[in-house]
């Protein structure tokens, strides 16, 4: 008996990752089909805007999910495609990226693939003036890059426009950017002040006629997050199959080599500082030259007295409460011999020291590689 399960254990680790993954949550879940790569030369698709769509068969679903990350929300829907082994595509808002980079790494992480969706969610096809839309386009492309980095799996040049917003003018340059265009064939109008079930129904309803096709849904909406594990397994029960969609790695190579950098000034400073605040959290996860270095537990970091204080400020709202978050703390060399040894000579970053205890938080007093005033 435990030859035999050995055998199924060496049997699982050497199975494709998608079978797997499928191994195991067991044959109960919906899982992911297979896996379709859409080259740039597919060119724009989805019905909805462009006539035409992905070259799925009958009965065969892609699921994509718009306007994130959005933390506990995001991470609602990605446990409940964990829970069914399903792989899906995000278009991110470039503005929510750098506000919730972590969600969007472990998005990444999760396998599923990371598409741009504007910097702000601008509707284009109502914006005259080109530096707007060119920044809009590429800013949102540019935070993603700078969190996930040029080489990352995930990242892909598949872009959605807002509201779905699209004219001849704006498909040209987004191709000429080596973005391809996503629309959609199935929308769940979970955006609508409407019920969960009615989200529901409409997306089945919409499927069933369509007998095939991409939907349209979003992680930052509660009633997304309220039918998502249902209709997962709904899906199940009518027989579809996901199809996860991916980039020809080339063609990722492509579009951030033609990604023209954002000029607008609140969308050059947001950029810059994510960027710094992505590099600290390189500098501090690289490995150290030299001996191993102790454990925090063993030799606690040197935190600057007055870094950080608490916030004397209302609770958040429910959704949108730090509580139980991680909270970062920066780590700030000092050169004074009264402080002791520095973590690292000349360092400075953020690292995660624990969890909010309530609502409010902390605020922050002092910046990374800023000491406080004296």
């Amino acid at each position: 008996m435990r030859c035999f399960k050995l055998l199924l254990l060496s049997a699982v680790l050497c199975l494709p990752p998608a079978l797997a993954a499928a191994a195991e949550c067991g044959p109960e879940a919906l899982g992911t089909a297979r896996t379709l790569e859409v080259p740039f030369t597919q060119g724009p698709v989805g019905k909805a805007s462009y006539g035409r769509t992905l070259p799925l068969e009958r009965g065969e679903v892609v699921l994509t999910f718009d306007d994130g990350p959005l933390p506990r929300r995001t991470q609602a829907v990605l446990d409940a495609l964990k829970a069914e082994c399903v792989k899906a595509t995000f278009f991110v808002v470039g503005s929510m990226v750098a506000q919730f980079p972590d969600t969007l790494r472990r998005t990444a992480a999760a396998g599923h693939t990371i598409a741009s969706h504007t910097w702000s969610h601008r509707y284009l096809d109502r914006v005259r003036s080109p530096e707007v839309r060119r920044d809009q386009i590429n800013g949102g492309l540019e935070a993603v890059r700078t969190v996930l980095t040029d080489d990352a799996p995930a990242l892909s040049p598949f872009f959605r426009f807002p509201g779905l917003g699209h004219s001849p003018a704006l498909d040209r340059y987004a191709t000429g950017q080596k973005l391809v265009p996503f629309s959609i064939d199935v929308d769940g109008d979970d955006w609508k002040k409407i019920s969960p079930q009615a989200v529901m129904d409409r997306v089945l309803r919409r499927l069933d006629a369509a007998g095939r096709g991409i939907i349209l849904l979003h992680d930052i909406q509660p009633r997304t997050v309220a039918i998502l594990p249902a209709l997962l397994r709904e899906l199940k029960a009518r027989r579809y199959r996901v199809v996860h969609v991916v980039p020809a790695r080339d063609d990722t190579k492509a579009a951030l080599a033609a990604l023209d950098a954002p000029q607008g000034r609140p969308i050059r400073l947001a950029l810059d500082r994510l960027g710094a605040r992505m590099a600290s959290l390189r500098v501090a996860a690289r490995p150290a030259e030299g001996p191993p270095r102790q454990v925090a537990e063993e030799a606690p970091p040197l935190l600057r007295a007055g870094l950080f204080e608490e916030a004397d400020v209302p609770p958040a709202p429910r959704d949108q409460s730090r509580s139980g978050e991680e909270v970062r703390v920066a780590l700030v060399a000092d050169g004074g011999p009264a402080a002791g040894p520095a973590p690292q000579d000349g360092w400075s970053g953020f690292v995660v020291i624990g969890t909010a205890p309530h609502a409010a938080g902390f605020r922050a007093v002092a910046e990374a590689g800023q000491p406080p005033a004296r």
